[in-house]
């Protein structure tokens, strides 16, 4: 593990089951494939200020139907783009409290009003890391380096002090050049691996295997 003391933690696509790529690619009648679907996501501007406390949904959703072409009203989408929002992959919650005391955790998502505080006040996805950071309520967003900076700062660590783990390779990158040790994992299997591989989890959880 290297220096690294605090392990940072992505949610969607890492520890919470969010089908909003898949979603993408069925509401677009396949016109948009998976990789087409999650690059939108990564590069659609008017995600932004959603993502970063500007905009409670009403904004974004007009955009996304133009944007995508769908004959559907602002609210029927956003109650679609809600549902894609499942909750914590069974297991995830048990995992993270797994990993043995000597490593602090915490989460840093690219989220919004609208599914973050379902996933904490219904899923409690929160209660086994020491802070969660969430996009919308700090005013910057992955892969953007404030997001990072932001997260080092209010836990007190150096970016050698901490390992990464999302499933877009842009976040990796961006975690590497600022000198954070960086994984790539999609879904709670690949995640369950690389800790294993990392040693950080305790002997009863390593020896349970993947998930």
């Amino acid at each position: 593990m290297g220096d690294a003391t605090l392990l940072l933690f992505d949610a969607g696509g890492v520890l919470v089951d969010w089908r909003g790529t898949s979603g993408l690619v069925e509401l677009t009648d396949g016109r948009l494939d998976h990789e087409q679907a999650r690059r939108f996501w990564m590069g659609f501007e008017a995600v932004v200020p959603f993502e970063t406390g500007d905009d409670d949904g009403s904004r974004f959703a007009r955009a996304a139907l133009e944007a995508l072409e769908l004959d559907m009203t602002p609210t029927a989408f956003l109650e679609v783009f809600d549902g894609w929002m499942q909750g914590p992959y069974p297991g995830a919650r048990e995992l993270v409290e797994s990993i043995r005391p000597a490593y602090r955790r915490a989460v840093l998502s690219n989220t919004n009003p609208v599914h973050w505080p379902r996933l904490i006040d219904d899923y409690h996805f929160g209660a086994p890391f020491e802070r969660a950071f969430a996009s919308h309520e700090i005013g910057a967003r992955k892969p953007d380096a404030d997001a990072f900076e932001i997260v080092c700062e209010a836990l007190g660590v150096a970016p050698r002090q901490v390992h990464f783990f999302d499933d877009n390779p842009e976040c990796i990158e961006a975690a590497r050049e600022l000198g954070m040790a960086a994984t790539r994992v999609q879904g709670l299997d690949e995640l369950h691996r690389a800790l294993a591989e990392l040693g950080v989890l305790s002997p009863s959880s390593t020896q349970r295997g993947s998930r």
